[in-house]
Formats: C-alpha cells, structure tokens, sequence
C-alpha cells in the first residue's frame, strides 16, 4: 500500500494530483534561487515557506518562527561573493551589508523575477513521500496533501537542529544556543563564557565583552582568524588569476597574509588550527582579536566541567564564576518531513552526487546542502540551473554506478583535503562553481543548435 493509499484508506481527502508541477522546499535563499530556475525555463512550481516572511536565515526577527540572525548580525562575506550571479546586490549597499539588507535584496530578487505569487507562506510541510506509478506526496500541517513530479528540499536542513556542548556537572546559571541569541541586552554587568570558535561566536563574543562584566571564549580547535579588510577592500574579493587558482595553490599567499597580519593565533591565547590554511573555514572577523588583546576577551581551552556557576577549563589552571553559557557549537542536519533512510543520522551529509541528487532517488534534490568556504548563495544558483537544466531535460545525469563511484571518490578527496570532513560539506566555491559547469557541459542533452552532442568513451 502506498502512502497516498494509506491516506485514503485512513479516512483522509485524496490528494490533490498537480504532477505537471514541481514543489519547492522553503524560501530563503537557496529555495529562491530554484524558484528563479523554474521560473526562467517555463517549469510549472509551487513553493513552500513555514514562516510568514522569506528570506530564511537572514530574516530577524522571524515572523513564524525562530531564525540563526541576531540584531547585529552582518554579512561575514562581502557582497560581491554573496550575490547570485544573475542578479549583483545593490551598489550602494556597504560592502558587508547588514541582515536587514541581506533580506530587502531577497525581496528585491523574488519580485524582480516575479516570484512571489509562486509562494506560499505559513505553511509546514509535515511529510514528503515517493508514491507508486510515479511523483512525490507532498502532505501539508493541516493534513492536506499534494502530489508533485518532484520535489525541491531548500529548507535550511543544515542549521536544522542547535548542537550544544558537552561537560561533566550541573550548571545552575543561565545555558542558551546562538540560536536563541537576541542581542547583548540581557548579558549587561554578567560573566559569559561563550563555546567554540566560528563567525557566530566571534561576533556574539565581541558584542557581549562590551557590556559584560568578563567575557570568556572557550575553544575547543584552533580556526585561521582573518581581517575583513585588506587594503581598503574586502579580503574574499579574488581577483580573476586568484579565482583559477586551487585552495593549495593560494594557500601560501594565504598564509603570509595571516601572518603578517595577526601572527600565530597561540599569541591571543587561542589554540593553533592543527591544519593548514585552506584545509578548513577561515573565520572573519576585524574586531575578535582586537577586542582579546585589549583585554576584554579571555581566551580559555574546552569546558571540563561545570559545578553551580563554577566553570572549570581542561587546562587545569583556574576556574571561573559565570552566569551565563552560550553555546556557538553548530547545528545537526534535519529535514523531518524526509524519511530517515534519505537523510541519515544528521551528522553525516547524507549521499549526494555532487551534494543534489541521491543516486538512488528520482525526482528529489536538494539545494544549498552544502558549505561554502565563502558565500552559499552564488552556489545554490549555480546547482538551481543544474537541476533545471534535469527537469527539461537538456541535461542527464550519468548512470547511477557512474554517481555513486563520482560521491564515494569526491568524499575520499575531502577526507584527504579538509581537517575535519565528517560532514562532507565544504567545499571551494571557485572549485564547486566548475564543477558544476563541467557537469553541465559533460552530460548536455543537445548542443545550442538543438544536435546530441558527441559522446567521448569513458
């Protein structure tokens, strides 16, 4: 019995068939930018977004729903790299633009492109199911339910669920994921130990050490702290030799800046990245370091445990009183609506050929799976095109013993290339941004006069 006959059988409506539609999951920035693909190749869509605003991540506050943005959260990317390549932020917008900006720009695009109407606010989607005979069962919150030819997952999954950190003992004070960071209002005249190393926690700990009795940044691995600005000008912006060049071949370049720059990051009390440049993200931010060596940051190994308020650091050299733990510790994979068999444990990516499409699985892909070493957007349009490029078919996707052997060689290469891989997630936006060129050149259906193109053996 399939999952539209268990409906039925269970006393729910039929489901309404729209088959000559694909959906679309979410409406931040990678569901957009798939909306975009549909829309300029004449696919028929409908999109789906569970708050009442879209823009996802970016949007603070979140009307229907929480977000990962905080009052004070600007872009750690400069515009130039975070812009979708079809349509470039507004010149007049700083070079690492504000949240608020981030999200007038999505508004901007969706109504560019005509968009809105396509979307759907408000509503959950509570389960995605493969149905006999062909197309996806999509059921709503409200129990309703409609089938699709495909189906688009652009929800976010991989900031789906807050990770915390993990200690021995008790702590009696106040404990709260960044997710649920509001601004440094409540931490005034507090002692805040912060966990872990990254752009969310560099920001939060400098915004709480200005108005925090102590600030503490408890780290476990070392990262490469980097400057926004070099020069006068966003250090991401790559000049087009630069853009050729592989992690390994920039990575000496790299590396003298940092340590022209900052030095070793042993030199702020932080632990050195046991890798080397390129071998992991490069956290920006101009005013972490500073505000450690002006004194209002202290820097301090992993928790050990806790006791009451009392926090006790791996180090063994001292404890501290604290009020409040934020923990900047990162976020599972989840999509609830997709059966555990598709998307795994959560840890792990679950196994996508090139980060889209499950080899074993017809009409589903998902979209911004991944995580850039720069900027997601520019890549989530670059895999939207790819996938619309599937649905009209002027695309193919190799065999599915060609996908798997392709994913299990490109998760070796990670594993090889990154410190830590276990996600399988990072990846050069340069690199990937070709990689996906290749693929569509490789597999094109036709040529631009409409020819097969010739295939080459092997």
């Amino acid at each position: 019995m399939t999952a539209t006959d268990e409906s039925v059988a269970a006393g729910g409506a039929a489901p309404e068939d729209r088959r000559d539609k694909v959906c679309v999951i979410g409406a931040g920035s990678a569901g957009i930018a798939m909306c975009r693909s549909l829309k300029v190749r004449g696919i028929a869509f409908d999109a789906f977004e569970r708050r009442s605003e879209l823009g996802g991540l970016w949007r603070y506050p979140a009307q229907g729903g929480q977000s990962c943005a905080y009052p004070a959260l600007f872009a750690n990317t400069s515009k130039t790299v975070m812009s979708f390549p079809s349509h470039p932020m507004p010149d007049d917008y700083p070079d690492y633009p504000h949240h608020t900006q981030v999200a007038a720009y999505f508004d901007e695009y969706v109504d560019h492109y005509g968009l809105r109407e396509h979307i759907r606010f408000d509503t959950e989607i509570t389960r995605v199911e493969q149905v006999a005979g062909g197309g996806w069962s999509v059921t709503f919150g409200d129990g309703t339910s409609h089938l699709y030819r495909a189906v688009m997952v652009a929800s976010g999954g991989r900031h789906g669920l807050p990770v915390h950190g993990s200690y021995e003992g008790k702590f009696t004070g106040t404990e709260l994921h960044s997710y649920d960071y509001d601004g440094p209002a409540d931490f005034a005249g507090k002692k805040v130990v912060i966990i872990g190393l990254g752009a969310t926690s560099a920001d939060i700990a400098t915004e709480v050490s200005r108005v925090a009795e102590a600030t503490y940044l408890s780290v476990r691995t070392g990262h490469y702290v980097v400057p926004k600005i070099l020069e006068g000008g966003p250090i991401d912006k790559l000049s087009p030799m630069m853009k050729k060049l592989s992690v390994e071949q920039r990575r000496p370049l790299v590396s003298l800046m940092i340590k022209l720059v900052h030095g070793h990051m042993s030199a702020y009390g932080l632990p050195d990245p046991p890798y080397k440049v390129g071998q992991g993200p490069l956290v920006a931010s101009s005013e972490l370091l500073p505000a450690i060596a002006h004194g209002r940051i202290t820097a301090k190994p992993v928790i050990e445990s806790v006791d009451g308020r009392t926090v006790r650091f791996a180090d063994g050299k001292g404890e501290v009183e604290a009020d409040v733990i934020i923990h900047c510790t990162g976020y599972k994979i989840s999509y609830p609506f997709l059966d555990d068999t598709l998307v795994g444990d959560g840890i792990d990516a679950p196994p996508l050929y090139h980060q889209v499409v499950p080899p074993e699985t017809e009409g589903l892909y998902f979209i911004g799976l991944l995580h850039s070493m720069m900027s997601l957007m520019p890549l989530a349009e670059h895999q939207a095109e790819w996938v619309g490029d599937l649905l009209t078919e002027t695309v193919a996707l190799p065999s599915r013993a060609q996908m798997w052997a392709e994913l299990r060689n490109a998760r070796r290469r990670q594993d090889k290339r990154f410190h830590d891989s276990s996600g399988h997630l990072l990846v050069d936006p340069n690199e990937y941004e070709r990689l996906i060129a290749e693929e569509r050149r490789k597999y094109a259906t036709t040529d631009r006069t409409g020819v097969a193109p010739r295939r080459t053996k092997g």
